[in-house]
């Protein structure tokens, strides 16, 4: 059932308030290296790269991995969730244009990065940087990083930026020196001209960088060490003034931040402060944020941003300090995502997810001074569900000088509920306190694309008020790495009106691309009126007679007095009214219409639109608002979605989850629901523990699963049996889904009707219990009137285990084509997620050559560590490597050869040291409201964790318990789960021992 969060030891904390702001030297101050000056980046070689397919693509590997061994039982999931799109149109978008390209970096993924100026957008990804005029029109590149910067090599992590304070750009990227980064800074305002090249070597590996521009310094963070309480991490300040300046020894000071717990999962950057505009107060300090999560370490009590201030003194860098951390509380949020490697963000049509990039602090951390406060904008995701579907969390800090203190001022989670997941945001905040927050945005059936939102000042705080626009639909998936982003970048135009974006997506399947957008939320109009909401009436039992009241808001810069405002009903004109009095440039009023309108009928939904109406508005699009207004029924419940199974999904047994919507007025509590498959006969279900308002929403998850037990479509109808129902033509939803069995492949013979497996193929197979096959000439073809050389022998198993040191097979094979030795090849796959697909991940033998023909061969077969328990589909091909056929592609067709399905049992299977906790005693207590005592008492000495798995195997939680003498103890807390069966796995990762115990939640 729906919204519901799995808890492990939940507890609640308090808040331990505030640190003393005290302060710390620098821990090192050292001095770059001036490599010396560009030529002309106009003047630059044009990188030329051919053409570059996924085979040729570099991945730029991840300098640290974290860990999930060291987090806390129980986790404050995100409870401040935006559900809703926004209402409000914006200016809409200026440029929107495609930036790079897989084919010109070569390189994955393209971390992609620009920044903007009063002529130009400078953008660089992995390898590449390339100029634009603010048109779109490319006016320099695409360069090779190494080219342009003369360290000769493309290491990836590109960084540019704008510095507007001195009218320079910047670019960097990973050095040639052993830790270290390179950078350029131009020479002059135009960025197709000359740069000042610097190098800096660190103390490790600088890992994902992250600049910015601030009066006193370029300052830095980067991904080095590991996460937890006990490592160091530090940032870094360079000499911005000498760099600009091209002298020779510019000094870069390191700065230990104190008290700070990192992330122990995934990348451990902070957040420098960067300035946005040109005004600031003159004293102030440099700002670093970095978030803390309450699963993290057992001393972070509530979620909460960390924040430094850095005094710089470059004349004498005994005076700089670093303060102590103030620590400001946060509604709850949730980083921890899939475990790195993973991927958390589903993709339609593949099992490949992408990363999110979970506990970091978005890139950049944009800043803005106005003349009675300053504002910092915050960004990161957050999980939304505890399904790894992600929102973005939202966080403007102010403080009203540089000595006092930041506060949060208004904080939001964006994560409408349409089943996407947004990530990878950026954020941006104009001249006029309006908050601009572009992102990626993907999810099980919706290839990523980018979009954005946002608020206007004014608005209600904690809302993105701005409707959703998209900037680019996605189009295909990428199927071979989770590596995504690794981050995006929003930038302010000098006009400090216009953001600039720039992130990817992928223009074809496995073919990324950047885009880079502008856009404004609000322009420089002098009269610009706009009704931004319509109040009353609301959905309910309504009457002949209901009073309409609205939101009018001046953008304009022009103060505006008594215009006209207009009001319709179903798209028909009911009353022309006049706003008296006056509303001031920026403000936003109430205004009630006289005229009232007639919603009498029940069941009825009306439109309701207001429009202002004056004569010289400059910006006509924003002017009116609609509103759909229901006479909704007393009891009204419906199923609004089915949202599993999906389309294209394999032959098996499939949970059909639904979404349930509260129509009417009165609160639902108890709801049965039923489906039907192709008409026959109904499984009911029934939704308990809920109180639905109007219009509020819950998932059900069926106990009893949907058999879809051969190819071909299915008509799924999902419906509600709320017996006082007062509309039943609501009730029923009705999906399509169609069911794809595994793809067979065909021998098609040679060119003169020669058999194309008489000889080729396997003529004998052999893998643990499998035995097949004597090894004489002849095709296996099962059945016999399938596809010629397709052996459909499912019905032979073999268990296998995937733990380590247990998990490597031989595989016998046998050919008798004579000609075959180094030219007859064998390929196999294990479908683990059981989707009849055969991906490239679940490929265990990639087109090794048989050595001896005409007598079993042997092949290694090693089945990897921790993959999927159960019954799997395992394929055997093997072709003639001189004919055509593409080995590595489990479904195509070759001239000559064969292909084999078997089956196989992934198991857990001990060794001899796992007796230990084989032998343990594992007792499960079932308690009240789905509550379990969990106790495994036991002589082994190991760190033990525990994994909770769903009916279909999906890993749920993973944390570690705590040891009490020879007895480890979990409360489980199942009261929000949905009904079913759940496996609890007990497992000492010490040993490679496990135990494994059933629970049923009613």
């Amino acid at each position: 059932m729906i919204s519901k969060k799995l808890l492990l030891l939940f507890s609640l904390f308090t808040f331990g308030g505030l640190i003393a702001q005290e302060a710390n030297g620098p821990t090192s101050v050292v001095t770059g290296s001036f490599l010396g000056e560009t030529i002309p980046l106009r003047n630059a070689t044009i990188h030329d790269p051919g053409d570059t397919g996924i085979n040729e693509l570099t991945i730029v590997p991840n300098g640290y991995e974290g860990t999930y061994e060291t987090l806390v039982e129980g986790r404050s999931l995100s409870n401040n969730i935006q559900k809703n799109f926004g209402p409000l149109r914006a200016v809409g978008i200026d440029q929107n244009f495609d930036g790079a390209s897989s084919n010109e970096s070569g390189f994955v993924p393209p971390d992609p990065t620009g920044a903007v100026g009063p002529n130009h957008y400078v953008h660089s990804v992995n390898s590449i940087v390339k100029i634009f005029d603010k048109q779109g029109v490319l006016l320099a590149g695409p360069t090779t990083l190494g080219n342009f910067l003369g360290n000769g090599t493309n290491s990836g992590d590109p960084i540019v930026m704008y510095d507007q304070l001195a009218d320079r750009y910047f670019v960097s990227q990973f050095g040639t020196a052993t830790n270290s980064l390179v950078l350029g800074v131009s020479t002059t305002n135009d960025p197709t001209g000359t740069y000042y090249v610097y190098e800096y070597i660190f103390g490790a590996f600088p890992d994902y960088p992250h600049y910015s521009v601030w009066p006193d310094g370029y300052y830095l963070s980067i991904n080095e060490g590991g996460g937890g309480p006990n490592n160091n991490r530090s940032v870094y300040v360079m000499d911005r003034e000498a760099m600009i300046a091209g002298e020779a020894n510019p000094q870069m000071a390191e700065f230990v931040l104190p008290n700070l717990i990192s992330n122990p999962t995934n990348i451990f950057n902070s957040g420098p402060a960067h300035l946005t505009g040109l005004q600031f107060p003159a004293d102030t300090p440099g700002f670093i944020s970095y978030l803390q999560d309450d699963v993290w370490d057992n001393s972070i009590t509530q979620d909460h941003l960390k924040v430094w201030e850095i005094d710089l003194d470059w004349d004498n860098m005994g005076n700089s300090t670093i303060s102590t951390p103030q620590e400001i509380p946060l509604d709850n949020f949730d980083t921890i995502f899939a475990p790195f490697g993973t991927g958390d963000i589903d993709q339609p049509g593949t099992s490949q997810d992408l990363a999110g990039q979970g506990g970091i602090i978005s890139y950049a951390s944009n800043y803005r001074s106005f003349d009675d406060h300053n504002s910092w904008l915050i960004t990161f995701n957050t999980d939304v569900d505890g399904n790894n579907t992600s929102g973005v969390r939202w966080i403007e800090l102010r403080n009203t000088a540089a000595d006092t203190q930041w506060s949060v001022y208004q904080e939001g989670t964006y994560a409408p509920s349409d089943g996407n997941s947004r990530f990878m945001s950026s954020g941006g905040i104009d001249s006029r306190g309006n908050i601009a927050i572009a992102y990626s945005v993907a999810g099980p059936n919706t290839p990523v694309g980018l979009s954005y939102t946002g608020r206007y000042e004014g608005d209600t705080l904690g809302e993105l008020t701005v409707a959703e626009t998209e900037i680019v639909a996605g189009v295909g998936v990428q199927t071979y790495t989770h590596r995504y982003g690794d981050y995006a970048h929003l930038t302010m135009d000098p006009d400090d009106l216009t953001f600039w974006f720039t992130s990817q997506y992928f223009q074809s399947t496995n073919t990324w691309t950047s885009r880079v957008t502008s856009f404004k939320l609000a322009e420089d109009f002098n009269t610009d009126l706009a009704v931004v909401a319509i109040n009353t009436p609301n959905d309910g039992i309504l009457t002949n007679s209901e009073v309409v009241e609205i939101e009018v808001r001046n953008y304009g810069t022009d103060d505006q007095s008594n215009f006209p405002i207009e009001l319709y009903l179903d798209n028909t004109l009911v009353a022309t009214e006049n706003y008296t009095g006056t509303l001031s440039a920026g403000d936003t009023s109430v205004y009630t219409f006289t005229q009232t309108v007639d919603l009498s009928t029940q069941s009825q939904t009306y439109l309701l639109r207001a429009e202002t109406a004056i004569a010289t508005d400059e910006f006509i699009d924003n002017n009116a608002f609609e509103k759909e207004v229901t006479h909704t029924f007393t009891n009204d419940v419906g199923v609004v979605a089915i949202d599993s199974p999906n389309d294209m999904e394999a032959i098996g047994l499939k949970t059909v989850t639904i979404t349930v919507e509260n129509l009417g007025i009165n609160n639902q509590s108890t709801i049965d629901v039923q489906y039907t498959i192709n008409g026959g006969t109904a499984v009911t279900g029934q939704i308990t523990g809920v109180n639905l308002a109007l219009g509020e929403q819950t998932t059900y998850s069926f106990t009893t699963e949907a058999d879809l037990d051969s190819e071909g479509s299915y008509d799924i109808v999902a419906s509600t049996n709320l017996s006082a129902d007062q509309d039943n033509t609501n009730d029923a939803f009705t999906k399509v889904v169609t069911v794809e069995g595994a793809c067979i492949p065909e021998a098609l013979g040679g060119d003169n009707g020669e058999d194309g497996c008489l000889v080729h193929g396997i003529k004998q197979f052999q893998l643990g219990d499998i035995n097949a096959d004597n090894g004489a000439n002849g095709c296996n073809t099962e059945p016999e009137d399938g596809p010629a050389g397709y052996a459909d022998r499912t019905y032979l198993s073999t268990i296998l285990s995937n733990l380590a040191g247990n998990n490597v097979y031989t595989l016998k094979a046998r050919t008798n084509w004579n000609n075959g030795a180094g030219v007859e090849v064998l390929s196999a796959w294990i479908d683990f997620n059981d989707n009849s697909i055969f991906e490239a991940s679940e490929q265990i033998i990639a087109g090794e050559a048989f050595e001896v023909v005409n007598a079993l061969d042997e092949f290694e077969f090693t089945v990897p560590v921790g993959s999927a328990l159960g019954e799997h589909t395992l394929r055997v091909k093997a072709i003639n490597g001189n004919a055509s056929g593409d080995i590595n592609n489990p479904c195509s067709d070759y001239s000559y050869g064969e292909t084999q399905d078997y089956t196989v049992v992934i198991d857990e299977i001990l060794g001899t040291s796992d007796n230990q906790i084989k032998d343990s005693d594992l007792i499960v207590e079932s308690l009240d409201n789905n509550h379990f005592d969990i106790t495994l008492t036991t002589q082994l000495e190991s760190n033990v964790y525990v994994a909770l798995y769903n009916s279909i195997g999906q890993q749920l939680k993973y944390k570690k318990i705590q040891q009490e003498g020879n007895t480890f103890k979990l409360s489980l807390n199942m009261e929000s789960a949905s009904t079913g069966v759940y496996f609890v796995k007990l497992i000492a990762v010490d040993q490679n021992t496990f135990k494994t115990v059933r629970i049923l939640v009613k």
